[in-house]
């Protein structure tokens, strides 16, 4: 009895020292691949990892000894962690069985002969060893975009036989496994030092404005984005589920349009015409039709222009007029400084919340039973808060300032964290569909239990982020900034939850879940204008409209007007993706372009597609009026083509 419970001390030690391993090599090769962890959440999955190694180290203790047996025995169950998938019984099998034998031949393969070595060297050694294999095949994976659920547990199996194998060979040359270790660490540490590339997410601060302050009166600016958000699900909107209340608070004391559309379906462009008043075509930060050199944050190949530098953006015309300003943008993929919208903003804070380059085996296997563990990697709408007003408090008395917040709750992945699953936790097959990955590009028929999960959970981010919206504006009034500040609130896009056989947004035939937007604008002053206007307006309105309220000139080439004088048509753009072509076929191989015209909508299509409805009567677009009408789409087309064509000429015209 006393030598059993010895031996599962000694498996409960080694399997928690081994969690260490696992932790401290994928927290390295996290950081070297330019992933970001939060210290919080990294001692978190550090406990999770040791937890889970002490487990399987006692009852392995038991069956294996220690040295290497053990020590391959659980740099197999490393692996099991990414495999597993409830019920698991189909990939999961495959696994155990080739990692069984692999590990078997491991085990002969790291066999001394002629000396005796100390068990607990063996045990880091070929721990160490097998975790690497295994680490740096999940970042290969990752990288090259993964592999099927059939291949991916023969390749994990394997893996740790092959590192085995590569220390058997450096053992020809360097027989004592101490001194082996010891190189082997140290070229490891060399190697991630010198390719690492470790993100750059500490704020940009570059605070210069102008000698002069503007005049006393002068408004701050407060500027929020809604990401990735459809107004059609905004209560503020009539929506049935009471999603924005905070919202719908501010709009009674502010002016409400209810014609808002966005000139393009995805953050990049649609960021770009708020921050400079054109069109995508105009301010060139759109989709390049190709790939681009280089790589995003998340580690995809670029496939859009920036901004350029040429372009005036509205942080950059406040700083001219003497503002303070600052953004504190939720949406690192899109908003990151490399994409050129930074320009002008004195402090510029786009850290991820949490980015994996390579997401822990521990990670993955805690989201089969808690799939919310490290899902989101955006911060939050109260973390956003907490900076953006750490920022204002701390921001020189004597000038105004230009505030722009981003919240990314309503983003995929869809899964609203509690109080806000009040609409998803009871619904049938709840647990399963929290575990399922419904995010998809291809065009497919979602059940109906599906669609209302992704609902009920969008629905309840909507919600998680309007209390983070009213926070802020209960923030700024404590600090006797809101009656005299202009605020306006929009969103960048909208989200397809189902509809026509779509969910998510970039890439996506522009339907209006993607356009129509929330507008809310709140000008300086008690005898502001309040009410609802249905007058179309768009997100290029934005720019003209604060910059007539600081004084401030225009920039050249602005397209938008001052929301309350909009006489100009509603148009949206769209170009080609190149990694959806090349992941998901010709299907999105076509650029968009849309015409607004009373209730009448004209989509236009690359490949020579023409889609003409009538909202006013087909709200849902599902009656095509182009063939019963087709003078109309004629009229509207060649009124879409002269639009688009002025836009391009004065683009190259300013190159």
């Amino acid at each position: 009895m006393a030598r059993a419970l010895a031996a599962a001390v000694r498996g409960l030690a080694s399997g928690m020292l081994v969690g260490a391993i696992w932790w401290v090599v994928e927290a390295t090769l996290n950081w070297a691949a330019g992933g970001l962890v939060p210290g919080a959440v990294s001692l978190r999955i550090g406990a999770l990892d040791l937890a889970v190694a002490g487990i399987a180290g006692l009852g392995l203790g038991a069956m294996v000894g220690g040295g290497a047996p053990l020590a391959l025995a659980l740099t197999a169950v490393y692996g099991f962690l990414r495999v597993y998938r409830p019920p698991g019984f189909g990939a999961e099998a495959l696994f155990v069985v080739l990692a069984a034998g692999a590990t078997g031949v491991a085990v002969r393969l790291a066999r001394t002969t002629g000396r005796e070595e100390r068990p607990a060297l063996v045990l880091v050694h070929l721990a160490l060893v097998g975790t690497a294999a295994v680490a740096l095949g999940a970042l290969a994976l990752e990288v090259g975009h993964g592999l099927g659920e059939t291949t991916l547990p023969v390749v994990l199996a394997v893996l740790p036989l092959l590192g085995v194998a590569a220390d058997r060979t450096l053992g020809i040359l360097v027989v004592r496994r101490g001194i082996r270790l010891g190189l082997e660490v140290a070229a490891g540490v060399l190697a991630a030092v010198v390719v690492a590339h470790p993100l750059t997410s500490a704020p940009l601060a570059d605070p210069i404005t102008t000698a002069v302050p503007p005049p006393a009166g002068t408004p701050d600016v407060i500027l929020v984005s809604f990401d990735t958000t459809r107004a059609d699900h905004l209560s503020t909107y009539g929506y049935g589920r009471e999603t924005s209340p905070n919202l719908t608070a501010f709009a009674a004391d502010a002016l409400l349009f209810t014609q808002a559309r966005s000139p393009a379906a995805w953050t990049l462009p649609a960021h770009a015409s708020l921050f400079t008043g054109m069109y995508p075509s105009r301010h060139g930060a759109h989709l390049a039709g190709g790939f681009l050199p280089g790589r995003s944050i998340d580690g995809r190949r670029r496939v859009a222009f920036p901004l350029s530098e040429e372009r005036v953006t509205l942080a950059e015309a406040l700083r001219d007029r003497g503002y303070q300003t600052a953004a504190f943008a939720a949406n690192f993929s899109y908003l990151y400084r490399t994409f050129g919208v930074a320009q002008g903003f004195g402090f510029y804070d786009d850290a991820p919340g949490l980015l994996f380059q390579v997401r822990p085996h521990v990670v993955h296997f805690a989201q089969q039973f808690a799939p919310g563990f490290c899902l989101k990697p955006f911060r939050s709408g109260r973390e956003i808060n907490a900076a953006a007003l750490a920022w204002l408090d701390r921001a020189p008395a004597g000038r105004p300032v230009f505030l722009f917040v981003n919240y990314m709750e309503p983003h995929e992945p869809w899964l609203a964290e509690p109080p806000y699953d009040r609409w998803s936790r009871g619904l049938a097959g709840a647990a399963r569909l929290a575990r399922t990955n419904l995010y998809t590009h291809a065009v497919r028929d979602f059940t109906d239990a599906e669609r209302a999960f992704i609902t009920a959970n969008y629905d309840g981010e909507l919600l998680n982020m309007d209390g983070a919206f009213g926070e802020l504006l209960a923030a700024l009034r404590a600090r006797g900034r809101y009656e005299s500040a202009l605020v306006v609130v929009t969103a960048d896009h909208g989200e397809f939850l189902g509809d026509h056989g779509q969910v998510g947004h970039i890439g996506r035939m522009l339907y209006e879940p993607l356009l129509h937007v929330p507008l809310v604008l709140k000008l300086p002053g008690t005898d502001r204008p309040r009410g609802r206007s249905d007058r179309p307006v768009q997100l290029v309105d934005v720019l003209p409209t604060v910059l007539g309220a600081a004084g401030a000139p225009l920039p050249a080439g602005v397209q938008g007007e001052p929301l309350l004088e909009v006489t100009h048509a509603s148009v949206a753009e769209e170009d080609i993706n190149p990694w959806l072509v090349a992941h998901y076929g010709p299907s999105y191989d076509r650029a968009m372009r849309v015409l607004y015209d009373g209730s009448y909508k004209l989509i236009t299509t690359s490949r020579g597609d023409r889609l003409l409805f009538d909202l006013a009567s087909d709200p849902d677009e599902t009656h095509d009026l182009a063939a019963r009408d087709p003078a109309r789409t004629e009229a509207l087309a060649r009124r879409l083509d002269s639009a688009m064509n002025g836009m391009l000429l004065a683009a190259a015209g300013r190159n």
